[in-house]
Parts: C-alpha cells; sequence; structure tokens
C-alpha cells in the first residue's frame, strides 16, 4: 500500500510540473490576428440602355458573365464600380450570388446609372455610409454645377475587414466627360469628404476621364505625400502600356484614366495589374479595362481597437 501511496504521490508531482509546460506551450500557440489584406478594384462596367444599341458584339447579356468570373478569378474583396444601370446592377449581383453585396444610391431619383461598391460580405462588413452628389449641393439629389454636362456622384463607406478586425473608407466615383472645371471642383468635393475620415486607411476608386498628369487633377496630385496611386510603385514595369479605356477596340499602350488611390500613411501597395482578359476568348469585359491592387496595412498593431 505505501508503494501504491508513493507512486500516486509522484504522479500528482509530475503533473503539476508539466500543466505550467502546457500552458505556456498552448499560448505560444495561439493564432494571430490575421494580416489586413485588401484585393481592390475599379471598374468601369459599362452602361447599357435596356431597349438595345451600343456595342452589337460586346453587350451586356456577352460580357456579364465574364464580369462576375473576373471578381471571382482574381479573389477581389471589393470593387468600385462605374456605369451600370439599375436592371445591370440586379443581374450582375444575381450572378455573384450571395457571398456579395453592394451599396450605393442611383444618380437620379429613378433607377438609373450609379456608382456602386460591390464586397464580399464573407470577408468585409459594412457599418455606414451614404451616395452624394458632386455639386454645390451635395446632399440634394441630382445636382449638377460647374457645367457638369450630368450629375456625378460619390459613393462612400466604412468597412471592417473580419479578419483583421481593422476599419476602412472606401470611395467610389466617376467624374464628369466634358468639363474640366467639373472634374476639377468635383475632386476638391471628394477630398473635403475624404478629409474628415483620415484617421483611418482610405481607398478612392474611380473612372477620373483624364489623366493624372492633367491641370484638373491638382486638388489630388498636390497631395502627393499623402495620397498615392497604385500605378506609381511600377511605372518601369508598365512603361508606356497603361491604357484603360480602349472603346471595345483593345490595345494597351496608352495613359490610364482609371485609378485607385490609397492612404500613404498606413498602406502599401504589394501589385498592381491591368486586367485585358477576354471572356470566352471574344468578348472584352467592357470598354474599359479593370485596374486591381493588393494592398496590405503598414502597420497591423497601431490599428488595432
Amino acid at each position: 500500500m505505501d508503494f501504491l501511496k508513493k507512486c500516486k504521490r509522484l504522479h500528482i508531482y509530475a503533473l503539476t510540473l508539466l500543466c505550467p509546460l502546457c500552458v505556456f506551450g498552448c499560448s505560444q500557440n495561439k493564432q494571430p490576428k490575421s494580416e489586413f489584406v485588401l484585393n481592390a478594384m475599379s471598374f468601369n462596367m459599362k452602361f447599357e440602355n435596356q431597349t438595345g444599341g451600343g456595342d452589337p458584339i460586346h453587350t451586356w447579356a456577352n460580357r456579364k458573365g465574364g464580369i462576375a468570373e473576373c471578381l471571382n478569378n482574381y479573389n477581389v474583396s471589393i470593387v468600385g464600380t462605374q456605369e451600370l444601370e439599375g436592371w445591370q446592377y440586379d443581374e450582375l449581383m444575381s450572378l455573384l450570388g450571395e457571398n456579395w453585396s453592394g451599396v450605393g444610391l442611383p444618380r437620379f431619383t429613378i433607377d438609373s446609372e450609379r456608382s456602386s461598391i460591390l464586397y464580399r460580405n464573407d470577408v468585409l462588413e459594412y457599418l455606414e455610409g451614404e451616395t452624394i452628389w458632386l455639386s454645390e449641393t451635395p446632399s440634394v439629389v441630382g445636382s449638377k454645377s460647374w457645367d457638369s454636362s450630368l450629375p456625378r456622384i460619390l459613393t462612400y463607406g466604412k468597412f471592417l475587414h473580419k479578419a483583421s478586425n481593422q476599419e476602412f473608407y472606401y470611395f467610389n466615383t466617376h467624374l464628369d466627360h466634358k468639363s474640366t472645371l467639373a472634374r476639377e471642383k468635383q475632386l476638391e468635393v471628394i477630398l473635403s469628404y475624404m478629409e474628415k475620415y483620415s484617421d483611418y486607411p482610405e481607398l478612392l476608386t474611380g473612372d477620373f476621364n483624364m489623366n493624372i498628369d492633367a491641370e484638373q487633377f491638382k486638388p489630388m496630385t498636390d497631395k502627393s505625400d499623402i495620397y498615392g496611386n497604385t500605378f506609381e510603385p511600377f511605372l518601369d514595369e508598365f512603361g508606356e502600356n497603361m491604357k484603360t479605356t480602349h472603346g471595345f477596340n483593345g490595345g494597351i499602350k496608352g495613359k490610364p484614366i482609371d485609378f485607385i488611390f490609397y492612404t500613404k500613411a498606413n498602406l502599401t501597395v504589394e501589385s498592381t495589374q491591368i486586367i485585358h482578359d477576354l471572356y470566352e476568348d471574344r468578348f472584352y469585359l467592357s470598354d474599359h479595362y479593370p485596374v486591381f491592387s493588393v494592398l496590405k496595412l503598414n502597420k497591423i498593431d497601431q490599428q488595432e481597437k
């Protein structure tokens, strides 16, 4: 019996030594919080009247499957869209399925063209946001100023990146295609809203209808210490092959008018592509090429809640 008691005491003693080691080991193996990695895209998807017209080959019916395939193939987390009519938006969301959601109002009171933000709801959570009009009266639906040919809008939102628990702001727009003054002033309105949320990482996607060296781009380019565009780190690689709009005629040589801007203080660009894919080896996805960038948060420890 004495022998058995001694064995029990030795067993208990061994466990008391091992348990702290087990606890230490378990804490060491605890999974760290995931990195903030965002796969962002700017994509003018080309409006189409439901009654027809436009390019007879590259119709929405022939392109929409390729657009949905593109977003999934490139594992896009969030995309700023331009030119989608309401019925096109509905059809695309149906193709994308339940893992996708979207935000953004049409630019008129009727169900018209919009600059929506589409996002993976299993990756991101939409927290708040709105659509504003790029005019002297941003809250007035359908308003326009500065000889803008059409009402132009900005859709923006605050999002939560679920895996890293990081919050950020995403802005998406489409500037006027005729008035140079309107483009400059519209950009000033956008920046005034972005400055409200400058404590957060920010991205701006859009069809700006001008090259980066245009005089009307100066409200943004004069703030190059704050905002960068995702082409900048790779200009040598792109060379002259930076065309993003092609009118369904293809080609790669030229300058972009579609951009992704980001806050340099807290985001780093890992890669940028202009996507030239054809759907079913014959259909351009749009009359614009999508711009796709992968971004990371610079210092995740400073962004944690």
